[in-house]
């Protein structure tokens, strides 16, 4: 287990200190799709990542370094619950609409992992969100991994419609791309050190 934990934090060292750059951003962006619909914000992405399956998803349940792949997570981690209890993540988020707005949101979500599924479901009573919904299912592809997410949020607070709502719809649609980048060169950083280059 430490020697994993070791391999997972050199991927991710790489990937902060830019030894990974050099290589080409190989993510192939299928479908994007960022709206606000019925006062839910809400994100559909497929993109296919030159990384394996296997190496996608070490990264995608590695909670604690969630911050080193996406700028916007300020701290995560999971909650400790009792054995036969779903398990609990802590997510707390900052973001900027525009210079004027910025806020923290937490979010504490029951987690749901199956074979190439990860659900994340938000507890209103514990978040800044009346709902939220995150599902990302991943597959082997023949370039790597297909990998398809969804996002449906609808935050307890006010975002000012005129100017806030288009700009929470792209920092979410700017977010989606840089996190999923993020996972793939973490993914490939993975693959190379488990390879021993």
């Amino acid at each position: 287990m430490k020697g994993s934990v070791r391999v997972l934090e050199a991927a991710i060292l790489i990937l902060l200190t830019g030894l990974a750059a050099g290589r080409a951003q190989a993510i192939e962006i299928q479908t994007i799709d960022v709206r606000y619909e019925k006062g839910h914000y809400r994100v559909e992405f497929v993109a296919d990542l030159a990384a394996q399956p296997q190496a996608v998803e070490r990264v995608l349940t590695d909670y604690a370094h969630y911050p080193a792949l996406d700028a916007r997570i300020e701290e995560s981690h999971l909650i400790e619950t009792p054995p036969d209890a779903p398990r609990r993540l802590y997510t707390r988020l900052k973001g900027c609409v525009g210079w004027i707005f910025c806020r923290s949101m937490v979010r504490v979500e029951t987690l749901q992992q199956n074979p190439g599924e990860l659900i994340a479901t938000a507890i209103p009573d514990l978040s800044d969100v009346k709902d939220s919904v995150t599902s990302t299912h991943w597959q082997a592809s023949p370039t790597g991994t297909r990998v398809t997410y969804s996002l449906n949020l609808d935050p307890k607070f006010w975002v000012p419609a005129l100017f806030g709502r288009p700009a929470m719809l792209d920092t979410m649609r700017d977010g989606t791309v840089a996190m999923f980048t993020s996972v793939e060169r973490v993914a490939r950083a993975l693959q190379a050190g488990s390879d021993g280059r």
